[in-house]
């Protein structure tokens, strides 16, 4: 099984990198973050016209989560369920047979002085609970992915001790992220990419950020044991980020198969 996970960064600009990369990747599953479209103008015809499956909840210009797949998905749920749907454009949620996929787009934070930083602690502990009530990760096949805006480690930033603090590189949101995977998750990425300066994301602000490899990893695959006992290989596409007109985000993906 591939699974893989983008932040597409407006899926209506995306969407042709989004259906290349699914007729050469082909995954079983891919995840989208910060769509930036509501579910109306979403283009699922497009996407279905191609041969996949759409789960999608999104808002205008901001937000926005999506599920692509080869097969039909169940259980299909957006948000944390604690706030009558307020966060459905940051969270779905899926089973494919016996994996359960969980897509999330963690707010960014803007600055560590803001309500917005505030805001994003908040959600991080809310996320925290939604997994204990409703996952049993020794046991069950879960897989938590999406951009999480958090780098948890100094290998995960290209200069960690020229951007520390940052909203996504702070004591606070690695504490927050270390009580999430203390619950049972393991990072696939590092089991298969353990080097420095494998990023996901090159800020667009800076210049020629991809071509000095100036990047982050926040772009995360974390699996219950169950599931990371399975993970064969995982990858970043870099070939996306240089193309025209590209997200600043890019592709990653991994492999999983019983042994």
């Amino acid at each position: 099984m591939r699974i893989a996970t983008f932040n597409c960064n407006s899926i209506r600009v995306r969407l042709p990198a989004v259906l290349a990369w699914l007729d050469a990747w082909r995954p079983d599953l891919l995840a989208l973050q910060e769509t930036k479209t509501p579910d109306p103008d979403f283009p699922r015809r497009e996407i279905e016209g191609a041969g996949w499956r759409v789960e999608c909840r999104g808002e205008k210009s901001y937000n926005g989560v999506a599920v692509i797949s080869r097969s039909p998905l169940e259980e299909v749920s957006f948000g944390l369920g604690d706030d009558d749907g307020a966060s459905g454009t940051r969270l779905v949620r899926a089973r494919l047979g016996d994996l359960s996929l969980v897509n999330t787009y963690v707010p960014q934070g803007q600055d560590l002085a803001s309500d917005k930083f505030a805001f994003k602690l908040a959600w991080l502990a809310r996320l925290k609970d939604f997994f204990a009530a409703n996952f049993d990760l020794r046991r069950e096949r879960v897989l938590w992915t999406g951009d999480l805006n958090v780098a948890p480690e100094p290998r995960d930033v290209y200069d960690s001790r020229a951007v520390w603090p940052h909203v996504c590189h702070c004591r606070e949101v690695i504490d927050a992220f270390r009580e999430i995977t203390g619950l049972g998750f393991v990072d696939v990425f590092r089991k298969h990419l353990p080097e420095a300066d494998v990023f996901t994301f090159w800020d667009y602000r800076g210049r020629d950020s991809l071509a000095k490899n100036r990047g982050w990893r926040i772009d995360h695959l974390l699996a219950s044991a169950p599931l990371a006992e399975e993970s064969r290989d995982c990858r970043v596409d870099l070939e996306p980020r240089r193309a025209p007109r590209p997200s600043d985000h890019t592709f990653v993906c991994a492999d999983f198969s019983p042994a």
